[in-house]
Parts: C-alpha cells; sequence; structure tokens
C-alpha cells in the first residue's frame, strides 16, 4: 500500500488515454461500497513513482477520498519501455479506438524526431540510442504493441507525416477514421472547376441540322415513314461517328 500523495503522473502516460467521466463514476461508487479492488493495483515506474497505469483508478480513489492504494513497482529502461507497457496494458483490456492509435503512434514515434530520450522531471532521461531513426519503431513492431495490422501503422504515419493539420486533428479527436484521413491525404479531392463547353463543330453542327429537320418534317407530317426511317439511320450514324471521334481523339 501507498500513500496517494506520494504517487505523481506525468506526460506521456497521463495524456495517453482518455479518462472517462462514466468509468470514474462507476469505480467511484464502487470504491465507496467495497473499496479499492487490490487485485488491481496502480503501476509505478519503481524507484520514481509515477504512474505507468491505472491513471482512472487513481482519480476515482481520490474521489472517494481513500489515501492508501495498493501499487505494484515495475522497473523500466527508459521512456520507451514504460511507454509500451502503458500501451499493452491497455490493448489487452480492449480495442483501441483510432484515436488513440494515432496518439500512441505519435507517442512512440516522437522520440525519432527530437534524437532521442530527454525524460521529464520526474522520469530522468537516458543518453540517446545509437541513432535517431532506432527510436522510430518498425511497422511491424508498433503493429505488435497496438494489437493492430502493419498497414493501419503505416497509414497513420502517412497521416502524421503528410496530413494537413486539420485531418490529423479529426482523427484525434475521434470526428475521423484513420482509413478516412488516410484517403484524403493520399488522394485529395481536386477543386472541381466548372469546364465551358467547346464550341460546337462542323460534325456537331451536322447531327443537329439532321435532328432539326426530323423534328420539323415530322411535326408538320411532310415526311413518308421510309423517308423518316432514312433520316433516322443517318442521325444514328452521325452519333456513333461522333462518338467514334470523341473517344479516339
Amino acid at each position: 500500500m501507498m500513500d496517494i500523495n506520494q504517487i505523481n503522473t506525468a506526460s506521456p502516460f497521463r495524456d495517453l488515454f482518455p479518462i472517462e467521466d462514466n468509468i470514474v463514476k462507476e469505480l467511484y461508487w464502487d470504491m465507496q461500497k467495497s473499496g479499492f479492488d487490490e487485485s488491481k493495483p496502480i503501476v509505478l515506474w519503481k524507484g520514481k513513482s509515477v504512474v505507468i497505469d491505472g491513471h482512472t483508478r487513481l482519480r476515482a480513489a481520490r474521489k472517494a477520498g481513500i489515501y492508501q492504494v495498493p501499487v505494484a513497482l515495475k522497473e523500466f529502461d527508459d521512456d520507451d519501455d514504460a511507454l509500451e507497457y502503458a500501451i499493452k496494458c491497455q490493448r489487452n483490456r480492449r480495442n483501441l479506438r483510432d484515436k488513440e492509435i494515432i496518439k500512441c503512434i505519435a507517442e512512440l514515434d516522437k522520440k525519432r524526431d527530437r534524437g532521442g530520450d530527454h525524460g521529464n522531471q520526474y522520469t530522468g532521461g537516458k543518453v540517446a540510442k545509437a541513432q535517431g531513426c532506432a527510436f522510430a519503431k518498425s511497422s511491424g513492431n508498433t503493429a505488435k504493441t497496438l494489437g493492430i495490422s502493419t498497414r493501419k501503422v503505416e497509414q497513420v504515419r502517412t497521416v502524421l507525416d503528410k496530413a494537413p493539420e486539420e485531418i490529423k486533428e479529426a482523427v484525434k479527436s475521434g470526428k475521423m477514421t484513420i482509413n478516412s484521413a488516410y484517403k484524403k491525404t493520399v488522394h485529395p479531392e481536386e477543386k472541381k472547376t466548372e469546364q465551358e463547353s467547346p464550341p460546337p463543330g462542323p460534325e456537331t453542327d451536322k447531327v443537329e441540322k439532321t435532328f432539326h429537320s426530323i423534328k420539323k418534317n415530322f411535326s408538320n407530317e411532310k415526311l413518308t415513314r421510309e423517308e423518316i426511317e432514312k433520316l433516322i439511320t443517318l442521325l444514328v450514324g452521325e452519333l456513333c461517328r461522333l462518338k467514334g471521334e470523341v473517344q479516339n481523339g
């Protein structure tokens, strides 16, 4: 057991997954009735007292006025190791949502961009690994950590690297799926512009004249059946020829 006031929270672990108010409420009422479930301790980074897993349980305990909570101390090599553990804990409980997946991958890949593990006031820092790119986990390893396909990892990375900010934010807020964001990023919709119709050419004039001739003479009942059939055949022939020229042109 540990005094709840001695427990710290820190980024990125604190901000990795949203704390759902309805779950906090359920845990609060359960703790009011039965106390803190000791079979589900809060996981702390040994020697640092930083919460790696159990932020929701911690908030519910504070709300319920519980000051001594069960903890499990676990050693980690660095932030990267602890981050993967935190993600796996959530993955083992449920399927991660797209807005959580993009956040996790962004955090896992962040070290690639900053070139080292700088840590924070609680976790400290580690000397940068051999190369900055070593922090960018392969798609296979990242997929395994998150419990998703390598294709989805690659889609997320494409969105993170190339998508406009509004698309990234839409995924992070749960308003857009990763798949939709990926498609919009790779195949952006081209602005549709109104195209002016080309001026009628001689072939178009010929078809129109034939059509109007049929219409005029038919309405005046000046054509015989054979003459009408002949004009229709001529009109169809001109239309087919014009269509062929357009397709080949």
